[in-house]
Order: structure tokens, then C-alpha cells, then sequence
């Protein structure tokens, strides 16, 4: 027996190969355990009839190289190769050890790429963190000027204010029919003044006339003394001396009696001249100042009349239908949804009340 051949039928090159093999083995996975079981004879049972031979099954999948210690005692032992055995199981635990390395350099990446995605991952997280308690204290700050907002009771004031203004548009209301009344009344007090005009006009024609006529029946008398006394002097004295001469050609009791008629109308036609006189300057000339035309119309109802009824009454009964007016839309647009406001605002102040102290805000 030579020193190629060993007692089991395994020669030196064989165990080599069968080295190089379980290196290889060591590398692979699951399926190189399976290609080393191939070189291994199939044990015989001899039973005196032939058996069909029994082949190899491939070793499941496994997922870690096999260990070289379920590898070698497969091999045949040979006292005098332990060098070589030792060789290869050295050169197998290398190449499992190289392996683990691998895996636990792949491991060690994927741990490494896991904390730098963890990393950023926390280091977004902090900053969104640090966004929202930003968010949050400015979020504060304006919560804080809504309860400035809130403690600053406009509420209050504007329903003491429409309170105030309603009340005296209700007073300036409630007197707008007394005022409408008054300028009714002052229109046809005007209307009465205005048709009595006419009349007025033409009693001023009338005292003209009769003036005119007065005058004339008074200068006609004074023409006829001076022509029956014969001379010119004054109108009473004339007017006596003539009765002093008819008076001689009465009988004594007749005479008496006209001299008291005489008398009677001296006196009469002596005021005659200051009637005529009073009547221009007490009656005619004021009259003249309503009744003289101006543009076609008496002064009267151009200086008066007009100007009440258009600059006055019509304007007066224009500002009481607007205070109906102001009144109305200040109940429907202002009053009204302003109370409605209010109270709807008194609603959400207690609601948000309810909330913080359910909260504990």
C-alpha cells in the first residue's frame, strides 16, 4: 500500500479535493452542502439480493455555511494526514469566519443606513417639534390678544349707545305728529290769509275811491263858500260866516234850530280833512306795503306766504317723514341686528367659557 492509497480507498489527491470542495462548501449556502453530499459513497447493506441503488438527496436550504466539524468527520481519517485535515478545516472556518464577516459588514451597512434614516427621520421630527411649539406660542400670543379683545367690552357700550340713540329717535318720533298737525295747520291758516287777499285788494280800491270822492265833495263845498261869501279864507270861517248871513233871513225859532244842524255839520265836515289824511297814512300806505304787485303777485304772498309754505311747511313735512324714515331703517338696519349680534355674541362668550373650563384652558 502506498502512500497515495489509504486503507478506506481514499487517496491523498481525493482528500485535497475533497478539502477544496468543503472550502467551497464553507462559502456557499444551502445548495453547496447538498453538491458535497454527491461525493460521498452511499452505505451498502447487503441483504443477499440486490438492492437498487441508494442516491444522495440534496440537504435543504440552509441559511448559514455549514461548519466544518459536520464536514470533515465525513472524511475518512488518516493518522498520518492531519496536517492536511487541520489544513482544511482551518481554510473552512476562514472562509465560514470571512463569510460571517461579510454578513456582519452587510448588517453593519444596514444598521448604519437604518440609524442615518433614523437620524434624519429625528432630526425632522425635532424640527417639526420645534416648528409646532413655535406654532403653538404664537398660537398663544394671538389667543392672548383675542382675550384683550374679548376683556374689552364693546358689548356693552354699543347697547348702551343704541339704547341711547333709540330712545331719542323715539322722542323725535313721537313728536313728528304734533309737528305734522302744526303744519297743517299753518298751511291753511296760510290758505285762508292767501284767499283773503282778493277782498284785501279790493277794499284797498274801495278806500282809494272813496278817498278820491271824499276829497272831491270837500272841494266842491270849500268852492261854493268862497263863491256865497264872496272871498277866500279859511273853510270853517267861510262855512260860519255864511250860516252868521242865511241865519238873519230864518224865523227866530227855525234859526235856532239850524244853528244847532250847522254846528253839527261843522264839526263833521272839520274832520273831514283829518279823516282823509289818517285813512292814507294809518290804512292805504300799510296796505300798499303787502298789496303793491311784485313780478304779478302781491307783495303779501310773495314775501309771506311763499316762503312758509315752500321754505317752511313743505321742508317741516319733508323732515317728519324722514325721522319716520331714519326710525324705521334704524330699527331694521342697525337696531335690530345689532341686538341680534349681541346676543349671539354673549352665546359664543359663554360657550367658549364652557370649553375652557371643560379643558382647563
Amino acid at each position: 500500500m502506498t502512500r497515495q492509497e489509504q486503507p478506506d480507498g481514499v487517496s491523498r489527491r481525493n482528500f485535497l479535493r475533497f478539502a477544496g470542495l468543503t472550502a467551497v462548501a464553507a462559502a456557499a449556502t444551502g445548495g453547496g452542502a447538498a453538491y458535497l453530499k454527491q461525493f460521498e459513497k452511499a452505505p451498502v447493506i447487503n441483504t443477499g439480493t440486490a438492492a437498487p441503488p441508494v442516491y444522495p438527496t440534496a440537504a435543504p436550504f440552509a441559511t448559514s455555511a455549514p461548519i466544518v466539524s459536520d464536514i470533515i468527520p465525513t472524511l475518512p481519517a488518516a493518522a498520518g494526514d492531519d496536517l492536511f485535515a487541520q489544513l482544511a478545516a482551518a481554510q473552512a472556518e476562514i472562509v465560514q469566519l470571512r463569510a460571517s464577516n461579510d454578513q456582519l459588514q452587510r448588517d453593519l451597512a444596514f444598521y448604519q443606513t437604518t440609524e442615518g434614516e433614523t437620524r434624519a427621520q429625528r432630526d425632522t421630527l425635532t424640527l417639526e417639534l420645534d416648528d409646532a411649539r413655535n406654532r403653538l406660542g404664537v398660537l398663544g400670543g394671538l389667543v392672548a390678544l383675542y382675550q384683550q379683545l374679548d376683556d374689552a367690552d364693546v358689548g356693552g357700550i354699543l347697547e348702551n349707545g343704541l339704547g341711547a340713540v333709540g330712545e331719542k329717535i323715539g322722542e323725535l318720533v313721537g313728536g313728528a305728529p304734533a309737528l305734522a298737525a302744526g303744519i297743517d295747520a299753518g298751511q291753511l291758516a296760510l290758505g285762508q290769509v292767501e284767499a283773503h287777499i282778493p277782498l284785501l285788494e279790493s277794499g284797498r280800491s274801495w278806500l282809494d275811491a272813496q278817498g278820491a270822492k271824499m276829497r272831491g265833495f270837500y272841494g266842491e263845498i270849500e268852492a261854493r263858500l268862497q263863491r256865497a261869501v264872496d272871498r277866500v279864507g279859511d273853510f270853517l270861517e267861510m262855512l260860519g260866516n255864511w250860516f252868521e248871513g242865511l241865519r238873519k233871513w230864518l224865523p227866530f225859532g227855525v234859526g235856532e234850530k239850524a244853528a244847532d244842524v250847522m254846528v253839527a255839520l261843522t264839526s263833521l265836515l272839520a274832520e273831514t280833512p283829518n279823516t282823509l289824511s289818517g285813512l292814507d297814512v294809518n290804512l292805504a300806505q300799510p296796505l300798499d306795503v303787502w298789496l303793491r304787485r311784485i313780478d304779478g303777485e302781491p307783495a303779501l304772498t310773495r314775501a309771506l306766504i311763499k316762503p312758509v309754505r315752500d321754505e317752511v311747511l313743505v321742508r317741516a313735512r319733508t323732515t317728519v317723514d324722514q325721522a319716520n324714515t331714519v326710525a324705521a331703517t334704524y330699527e331694521s338696519h342697525l337696531a335690530a341686528p345689532a341686538r341680534a349680534a349681541l346676543a349671539n355674541r354673549q352665546t359664543l362668550r359663554q360657550q367658549i367659557a364652557d370649553y375652557k373650563a371643560q379643558n382647563q384652558v
